[in-house]
């Protein structure tokens, strides 16, 4: 009668290629692995004795148990990445979805809509997902290396989109502002007024025109004979033409003397080309009050 001990799993050498593999696998698939090898030598212990001697180092065995479990530790691995790679893929059309969640809940403003009978209408927005998803969407997960999951994440991410198109954003936070002290992220109208004010801490009567019209010019400033018009451009970038054809036209409106630019932000080559040509003055804020000053010293200025 043959020995149950022959069909007891066979001692691997520490530095055998099963070994090493199991040592380079995620925790989760390491554990996945001993439990199977424990089972395949709990069945290999219940089978029926064998009508033969079997060795213990028998090379059949050892073979059909290495590469067995080889065979598994790698099935193991693949799928340990698919899920890794899944997972990228959801976070990564996750965080396009979240740039460009004010765009999305614009368009889901202008295609979501109740009819005559009080019934919404989603035609237009799942029309305008799935072409986001086909266009946008599709071309990210690309060019992230994704586009194999595309397919298999787009249930998620849809249902993501929906939930941040659907948001109600947080309203803007108000930002304070004084016509009497000067700030980059003041009202362009309290900007204006805060030019205005410049000029009348020099003595001049000066008027922002939002409260009374516009006609191209911020600001009109008299003292005596002579007037000044200003344009004023609160702007994050170089001011450009238009605002010196603006003032240049209404210096004609007016009537006055003098026109200038006043902006917290730098003046582009044009306008400044068209500014010498008109002889209209490209001026910062803080240049206000000694332009004032020039005027007042020209031998046209006049009190009376």
């Amino acid at each position: 009668m043959l020995q149950l001990s022959a069909y007891k799993p066979l001692p691997q050498p520490e530095n055998s290629a099963t070994a090493a593999l199991e040592n380079t696998l995620p925790e989760p698939a390491r554990t996945a692995l001993q439990s199977l090898t424990q089972t395949v030598g709990g069945v290999l212990q219940g089978l029926p004795a064998l009508p033969f001697a079997l060795p213990l180092h028998n090379g059949f065995v050892v073979f059909f148990g290495g590469g067995v479990g080889l065979y598994v530790a790698l099935k193991l691995l693949l799928a340990y990445r698919r899920r890794r790679a899944f997972k990228g893929a959801v976070q990564a059309g996750k965080q396009l979805i979240l740039s460009l969640a004010d765009r999305l809940q614009i368009r889901r403003k202008q295609l979501v809509f109740q009819n005559a009978y009080g019934t919404t209408i989603y035609d237009k927005w799942e029309r305008e997902k799935t072409a986001f998803m086909q266009r946008e969407m599709l071309t990210h997960l690309s060019e992230q290396g994704y586009e194999a999951y595309f397919e298999r994440a787009t249930p998620t991410l849809l249902a993501y989109l929906d939930q941040v198109a659907f948001d109600t954003p947080p309203a803007p936070e108000q930002k304070l502002s004084n016509p009497d002290v000067y700030s980059p992220d003041m009202d362009p109208f309290d900007y204006e007024r805060y030019c205005a004010r410049l000029l009348r801490q020099m003595g001049w009567e000066a008027i922002a025109t939002s409260e009374c019209g516009d006609q191209g010019a911020d600001v009109v400033a008299s003292r005596g004979n002579t007037r000044i018009i200003l344009q004023c451009k609160l702007y994050t970038k170089a001011v450009g033409n238009d605002a010196v054809q603006q003032v240049s036209a209404a210096r004609q409106h007016y009537g006055a003397r003098f026109a200038a630019v006043v902006s917290n932000a730098p003046y582009t080559i044009p306008a400044q080309q068209l500014a010498k040509t008109n002889k209209v003055f490209l001026l910062h804020h803080d240049e206000l009050q000694r332009f004032v000053r020039r005027v007042e010293k020209s031998p046209t200025f006049r009190l009376r």
